[in-house]
């Protein structure tokens, strides 16, 4: 009798031990999914006359839990928002384009809040065309 007592023990600790993996299993799943998400549209090198508007647009494929911001150039740090130069929603609107301040390689950046993960688009540049 002593050993049938000692198996229920084991038993719910297995029990347990599977319900921990089954739990892990879905959340990594899950979490590999809100991961899987590309840029749609990406950013694209436009035509803009100096002094003009201009739009670079950014969205992706699954925007749950998504964040945006922009860089220029080979500098990561985040753009600041400026009363020329501002970021609406995932687009970047410039309203003076400038050929000293808007030239280099805008990028928009992606990032998954709940994970952390992160993506970079591709570069999109300004053709700054004269008046």
């Amino acid at each position: 009798m002593a050993c049938s007592l000692s198996r229920a023990p084991r038993r719910r600790a297995l029990l347990v031990l599977i319900l921990v993996f089954f739990a892990h299993f879905v959340a990594v799943t899950k979490t590999r999914q809100q991961d899987n998400f590309y840029f749609d549209p990406a950013p694209r090198n436009q035509d803009v006359v100096e002094g003009g508007k201009v739009i670079l647009r950014c969205d992706v494929s699954n925007r749950r839990h998504i964040t945006f911001y922009w860089t220029l150039g080979s500098d990561d740090k985040r753009l600041p928002n400026t009363s020329r130069r501002f970021q609406e929603d995932s687009d970047l609107h410039i309203v003076r384009v400038s050929r000293q301040e808007d030239a280099g390689s805008f990028r928009c950046v992606a990032t998954n809040v709940t994970t952390g993960v992160s993506r970079i688009s591709t570069e999109a540049q300004l053709n700054i065309l004269c008046e």
